[in-house]
């Protein structure tokens, strides 16, 4: 507290420091005055025909922030490197609204790699991004060779000054719809309803990259996408061919599905294969009856959403496809013209690992995970986007052991956000999930009219033999279900022909099958395992069995932990699941890599 004798001094000292000062509070005798906090900048760049159109942003946003609207005229070019040097000049932070296509004002390269520097539908190369304009701080070309943001030669950080959106038309009609489509979301919508889509990116066995690869099931992801949501959830996976996913879900994924699922959502995410019309479920179809999804076999990709298609929609749109913001024409400008509020899209390929199953794991669907975390803690849309991309860079950039690491850059510049940066999503903690409801768990028991579960074991119980029996009334009637079985737990390295074996998740798919199945396995570890029945209606069988197994170490199976041992882990040390040497018996600790990890667990058992 200022004494009353300095009183004069004290005013001008106040008066001084609230113009040329951060703000703070002062007080003089019984009087306290505390200045507002300096609003956040909202920067809206476009052309003088959209004038009307930013008007309204800028009108709608300017309680809350600086509004300045920057026109092409005032910056003198539509070069993207001039752009950017005048938003760098002028802004030091705050969200960028971009209004017009990329021929009004360009969406400009980014380049991962180093190597490649033209568009390609292969491997991490040349992606439109409007991050560009997002990095003012960073130099994102440090080599000076023209080819931005190449990982090993410009080396650049993740830390964006601007948060970037962009609506996609040039004429005020269509900006006007967005925004009034924006204005009604925000002040009307609370919660709502959340759709999630999940299709087969690939299946068992499929080969990539020369190696074969995991059960790339969508659904698994958007089951995780799930938990972040405080809002009634409806599920659409893939339920045809002769993998369809084994997880429960509201109804099949198909274009008819979809479109009734979408009316009143207010998040619509999918993980699917995609292109610059539309979003695909991928089906195949095991016509060699070899178990391995192979040039014998046939493949449907059928759009369950397209541009040309007549609907109306509604809410928020994370897309997990390739393509879907590919050119000026694209799936996600026709969603916001059927009423959409915000599409997030790739502009090129994207590269998520088939084995996603944790937050961590990496690739796109890392990145979709902590965006929908952030958002439904409140944060505005494009710095929920931006600050997911800063968040995988920092910490997931190697993680996905099946893509290039470009891959994980290539996905930072893919990901565009079209619509108002500054979106909030509001919800209600308390909002009840009421998504799924017929589906959400497997009607499991121990005992089942159509099966019968039976163990023999051989060696100790170190071997174990797996029956199951069809036991229909009519021994004629086929059936088609999964066996769930421990896959860490229970080493299963062939089945009986006409099978599908899926090692790594723990599924073994039997079509049109009827009579006794059987199997075996090498049982890694000492207790009870749990072996499972899922018929296609979501009906479940259990049964457990008791086993002493061999030691997780013990890699030849022999009996003992030794020097044998140690020379097949030193064999395939190093090595991912993507390696032709690589022995999934060495990745003690399940992390589809051989390192030392498993040779410090290796060590605590020799």
């Amino acid at each position: 507290m200022l004494s009353r004798k300095f009183k004069v001094l004290a005013v001008l000292f106040l008066v001084f420091f609230s113009v040329f000062f951060a703000p703070r509070s002062f007080s003089t005798g019984a009087v306290s005055q505390k200045i507002a906090p300096t609003k956040e900048n909202y920067i809206i760049l476009t052309q003088k025909s959209l004038l009307e159109s930013a008007k309204l942003f800028a009108n709608y946003h300017k309680d809350k922030f600086n509004t300045r609207i920057v026109t092409l005229s005032e910056i003198g070019s539509k070069d993207p490197a001039k752009i950017r040097a005048f938003l760098k000049a002028h802004f030091k932070s705050g969200f960028l609204l971009i209004i017009g296509n990329s021929d009004v004002i360009p969406r400009p390269a980014m380049y991962p790699s180093e190597q490649v520097h033209t568009n390609s539908f292969s491997g991490p190369s040349k992606t439109e991004t409007d991050l560009y304009y997002a990095l003012l701080s960073e130099n994102i070309d440090k080599d000076g060779d023209g080819f931005p943001g190449e990982l090993w030669d410009d080396r650049i950080t993740i830390k964006p000054d601007l948060y970037v959106g962009r609506i996609p038309f040039n004429n005020n009609a269509d900006v006007e719809k967005v925004f009034n489509d924006t204005v009604k979301f925000e002040t009307e919508s609370v919660g709502g309803k959340a759709v999630l889509a999940g299709s087969f990116i690939s299946y068992p066995g499929e080969e990539y990259e020369g190696a074969q690869i995991f059960n790339g099931d969508g659904a698994r992801e958007e089951k995780l996408i799930g938990t972040l949501l405080p809002m009634k959830k409806v599920y659409l996976f893939n339920k045809e061919g002769s993998f369809p996913s084994v997880y429960p879900c509201d109804m099949p994924l198909n274009k008819t599905n979809f479109y009734s699922a979408i009316k009143g959502a207010s998040f619509v995410d999918w993980s699917a294969h995609g292109s610059s019309e539309g979003a695909y479920n991928e089906v195949w179809f095991d016509k060699n009856k070899n178990g391995i999804p192979d040039t014998g076999d046939s493949f449907k990709f059928e759009a369950f959403v397209s541009e040309n298609d007549k609907f109306n929609t509604s809410g928020i749109y994370f897309s997990g496809s390739c393509l879907n913001e590919h050119g000026d024409d694209n799936l996600g400008t026709a969603l916001l013209k059927k009423g959409a509020v915000a599409f997030i899209g790739s502009t090129e390929i994207s590269f998520s690992p088939s084995y996603f199953t944790n937050k961590d794991d990496g690739g796109s669907a890392s990145i979709k995970y902590y965006f929908v975390k952030n958002l439904m803690e409140g944060t505005p849309i494009a710095k929920a986007l931006y600050d997911s991309f800063t968040y995988c860079f920092d910490n997931l950039l190697f993680k996905d052991l099946e893509d290039p690491v470009e891959g994980m850059l290539m996905n930072i510049y893919d990901f565009n956000l079209y619509g108002d940066p500054a979106l909030v999503f509001r919800t209600e903690k308390n909002a009840s999930d009421t998504g799924n409801s017929q589906n959400s768990n497997s009607q499991e028991s121990t005992k089942s009219n159509a099966f019968s579960i039976n163990f023999s074991s051989a060696l100790s119980g170190k071997e174990i033999a797996v029956s199951v029996t069809t036991e229909s009334e009519n021994p004629t009637k086929k059936e088609s279900f999964f066996i769930l079985f421990p896959a860490k737990e229970f080493f299963v390295n062939t089945v009986p022909e006409g099978a599908i074996l899926d090692k790594y998740f723990g599924m073994i798919r039997l079509n049109d099958f009827s009579g006794t199945f059987t199997f075996k396995g090498k049982v890694r570890s000492s207790g009870t395992l749990v072996f499972k029945v899922v018929q296609d209606n979501g009906k479940a069988i259990a049964k457990t069995v008791k086993a002493n197994g061999f030691d997780l170490c013990d890699f030849n199976f022999d009996g003992k932990v030794n020097s044998k041992d140690l020379k097949i882990l030193r064999d395939t040390f190093g090595k991912t699941y993507m390696d032709t040497a690589f022995n999934p018996l060495c990745d003690t600790n399940f992390d589809h890599e051989v390192n030392g990890k498993d040779l410090v667990l290796f060590m605590q058992n020799y």
